[in-house]
């Protein structure tokens, strides 16, 4: 029998007393009293050994949870610094790849303004040597066309001396 009944039975013997006349007291038999007190103490520490075991039972579940919730929480954790530290390193190295293009863009940008000056600088440097080779050419053509005019100058007297002397012979021969 379980304590709930024995306070039912406890219940039924004080309704069921005999009332006392004016003062409204019951009478309840002694000895029934105390054997139902004694089956109540007999029944207690069983319902409270039950008892004590659900708490037992569900003080080990809590821890139970407790540590496993702890478990879960700390792989939680590590995966979230884990993510970070690699979105850290992703996010750095994406930074150093960026710092490296920038840089090889700035290089080769620097690269590209020393070869076009080295170009402008051998585009000039070619026109004037071009420049310097036929002011020279031109000038040897002048001294050949001073020379051939010269030439031209010297011969020209002796021709007309000449031509005039044939002017002269041919003319003398006609005349004959």
């Amino acid at each position: 029998m379980d304590i709930l009944e024995h306070i039912d039975k406890l219940e039924a013997m004080t309704t069921q007393a005999k009332r006392m006349p004016i003062t409204g007291r019951a009478m309840i038999d002694a000895e029934r009293l105390v054997g139902l007190i004694d089956q109540m103490r007999l029944a207690v520490p069983r319902n409270v050994q039950e008892a004590q075991e659900v708490l037992d039972r569900r003080e080990q579940i809590i821890n139970q949870t407790m540590l496993d919730a702890r478990r879960i929480r700390a792989v939680a954790e590590t995966d979230a610094r884990s993510l970070v530290d690699e979105s850290e390193l992703v996010k750095l190295a994406k930074k150093r790849g960026d710092e490296i293009v920038a840089e090889a863009q700035e290089r080769g940008a620097r690269l590209l303004q020393a070869v076009e000056i080295q170009v402008r600088k051998k585009q000039s440097g070619a026109d004037q040597f071009a420049q310097d080779s036929l002011a020279q050419l031109e000038e040897q053509v002048l001294n050949v066309l001073n020379v051939i005019h010269a030439g031209q100058r010297i011969l020209s007297p002796a021709e007309e001396m000449l031509a005039a002397n044939v002017s002269d012979a041919l003319g003398a021969g006609k005349a004959s």
